[in-house]
């Protein structure tokens, strides 16, 4: 709470917050020199003055980059807090603050290059992120299927494309940890609800997604291809999730694997279907992974648990397992 005060004083400056405005606004980062292009300061001291205190406040980060035999310092905007409530709420109180722009949205890949998309030179990487935060805990059966997932693609890497173990690299930890792996292929587990990357991609990317949860921490899945509204209050929005193959909105050359559902259970049927596609390649069959099934270019499905009374199971309260799942679109 102190540092969200220092932050709302410090930027009741509204030069400041024209700096951080015009940050915010570049979709690459940018050079202090720049930004004095862009902006009406003439003092280079003062620019840097402010630059280095939005940076000790984290609502910036810095990056120095090697060129010829010199350093150059590059800026950007820190997801992580400009896709917070709090940021959201210092939009309303300083209204001439800007909005971080919604990112353009090209799908790179399509299912028929997973897995070997995680794979670049002779590495495979993958770093496994778990929710811990926002409305509700995430639920531990939210991570049923992940160490066959991990086994699965370990084995596959190794024997299929004879990539050294030691260079198979999968690793996991919670969202509050993610910052650094930000920068990977990302396998990203249950919705903005539960987990905080699955609601800052929600954020940067809006309105681009073709299926996406309602709001970055909603558990209502909506798809604008068919203009249906999956909502966790029906019947079939309790049951349904969202397997998603994106590129990382923090470097496009790496992937983010979306598993998110309304619930538990469809979690677990996005990453069910996700390991029954890696063993269909270990065992050189025809993928169960495909694209949108009214929309090739679009590497995003909806599908539905299915199992024994799984309603009624999750109407008392419990955490029942799946047993299979249906394609929904």
């Amino acid at each position: 709470m102190e540092d969200q005060k220092e932050i709302r004083n410090y930027l009741s400056d509204s030069t400041r917050r024209m700096v951080l405005s015009q940050i915010i606004s570049f979709s690459k980062t940018v050079s202090a020199s720049e930004l004095l292009e862009k902006l009406p300061i003439t003092n280079r001291s003062t620019l840097y003055n402010i630059l280095d205190r939005l940076t000790e406040l984290k609502l910036i980060k810095r990056q120095e980059v090697k060129f010829g035999g010199s350093d150059r310092v590059f800026y950007s905007p820190n997801h992580d807090l400009i896709s917070s409530d709090f940021f959201r709420s210092l939009l309303q109180e300083f209204r001439d603050l800007e909005k971080p722009s919604i990112m353009n949205l090209e799908f790179k890949y399509s299912w028929s290059d997973f897995p070997e998309c995680l794979i670049m030179g002779d590495t495979l990487r993958l770093s496994i992120v778990y929710g811990s935060w926002m409305t509700e805990a995430a639920s531990t059966i939210d991570a049923l299927y992940v160490p066959e997932i991990s086994q699965m693609l370990s084995y596959w890497a190794n024997k299929i494309k004879k990539i050294p173990i030691e260079n198979v690299l999968i690793d996991s930890l919670l969202d509050y940890q993610a910052s650094h792996a930000k920068n990977e292929n990302l396998l990203v587990i249950g919705s903005g609800a539960v987990n905080r990357i699955t609601s800052e991609i929600m954020s940067l990317y809006d309105e681009n997604l073709p299926i996406k949860f309602l709001t970055p921490s909603s558990k209502n899945i909506y798809s604008k291809l068919t203009d249906v509204t999956y909502s966790e209050e029906s019947q079939i929005g309790l049951l349904t999730g969202i397997i998603a193959l994106l590129p990382n909105p923090w470097d496009k050359s790496k992937v983010v694997i979306l598993c998110a559902g309304s619930k538990n259970v469809g979690t677990q049927a996005s990453l069910k279907v996700l390991l029954d596609d890696i063993i269909s390649c270990i065992q050189m069959k025809d993928k169960i992974l495909v694209n949108h099934s009214k929309f090739s270019e679009i590497p995003i499905r909806i599908l539905k648990a299915e199992g024994k009374e799984l309603l009624t199971k999750m109407i008392q309260q419990k955490s029942p397992k799946i047993q299979d799942y249906e394609f929904i679109e």
